[in-house]
């Protein structure tokens, strides 16, 4: 886990114009991730980098989720049958987590659900 977010942070430092991330509600609810890489990301936002966060999951949970980080634009997605967790960075770089997923077939299928998620909200 360690491993992983130093990896987020790295590449959330090297954001000029826009971070887009997906998000486990209930995962972020229950087990938040640390503060300073919030804070980072509250810095990071008075810059003038867009952040986007996509979120899965009961959506019961989305408005707590916007509550705790306002500045953040937060999009309801689906549950999270669909979820992959992904950062991109300025539509350039980007990371995934693979977790649960049962053969190759299921996370191309799922990398392509998320690349058509992205692109139709950068349409808007």
């Amino acid at each position: 886990m360690k491993l992983l977010q130093d990896t987020f942070s790295i590449l959330i430092n090297k954001a000029k114009k826009i971070i887009e991330m997906t998000m486990d509600m209930e995962e972020e609810i229950k087990s938040p991730l640390p503060l300073n890489y919030h804070k980072n990301l509250a810095k990071l936002f008075e810059k003038g980098i867009k952040i986007n966060r996509y979120v899965y999951g009961a959506k019961k949970f989305t408005s707590i989720i916007k509550n705790l980080h306002p500045e953040i634009s937060t999009i309801y997605v689906s549950n999270l049958e669909n979820y992959l967790r992904i950062l991109i960075i300025d539509k350039k770089e980007g990371i995934f987590k693979l977790k649960n997923v049962k053969n190759v077939l299921n996370i191309m299928s799922l990398i392509n659900f998320h690349v058509l998620v992205l692109k139709l909200y950068v349409k808007k």
